[in-house]
């Protein structure tokens, strides 16, 4: 399960937020060879309107009945880290297991990257790989370490940086890629953008 929101310019009442879930089959194949998962969605689905958060719970919910959600082996929900998508999460498929958007993730080191670097690219986009690779394995604490490095001892971090540090601090345990992936759980939630820009939008 995947939730998001994209904005749509409504005629006559100008841009509106239009709230978006997807939900989809996840298939996970092993390369024989390799001995890696790779994972599949297949057999997706999307219900979307012009809710507020509390409307659009029992919408998703919804979507979930009509899916057969209740008889599932397990239920993952990949999202981006907007604290009424978790709510809504927690209220309706708990437990579940809960996984922040890699990509997300990726454009906040990016953020970080941006302001501790300013122009130089090179430096910015080393460090960048290098604090994927550590959370790709599971290092989440070196990525924090990395941060602190960066920045003057007895000093406040950058108000971009602080608010990075929260964000990495507070999805600690949705962003443990390394047993994500061993298990064979998507990472990324795709699948609702996707939705969002073709179903949606471009419509």
């Amino acid at each position: 399960i995947s939730m998001d929101g994209a904005l749509v310019n409504i005629r006559g009442e100008g841009w509106k937020e239009v709230k978006t879930v997807s939900v989809s089959a996840v298939e996970r194949v092993t390369d024989e060879a390799t001995g890696d998962i790779e994972v599949h969605l297949r057999g997706h689905s999307y219900r979307a309107g012009l809710w507020e958060a509390k409307e659009f719970a029992q919408q998703q919910w919804a979507e979930g009945c009509r899916r057969g959600l209740e008889r599932a082996k397990q239920i993952v929900s990949v999202n981006d880290g907007a604290v009424w998508i978790w709510l809504i999460v927690q209220m309706c498929w708990a437990p579940c297991v809960e996984i922040l958007d890699w990509w997300h993730l990726v454009e906040k080191l990016w953020e970080v990257a941006a302001t501790l670097f300013e122009e130089d690219q090179a430096s910015a986009g080393q460090w960048v790989e290098s604090q994927k690779s550590h959370l790709w394995h599971g290092r989440q604490r070196q990525v924090i370490r990395a941060i602190r490095l960066l920045c003057p001892r007895g000093q406040p971090l950058p108000e971009k940086v602080r608010l990075v540090v929260g964000y990495i601090f507070n999805h600690r345990s949705r962003i443990r890629y390394n047993q994500f992936r061993q298990a064979g759980y998507p990472l990324g939630s795709g699948t609702v953008e996707s939705a969002c820009k073709l179903v949606m939008q471009e419509r």
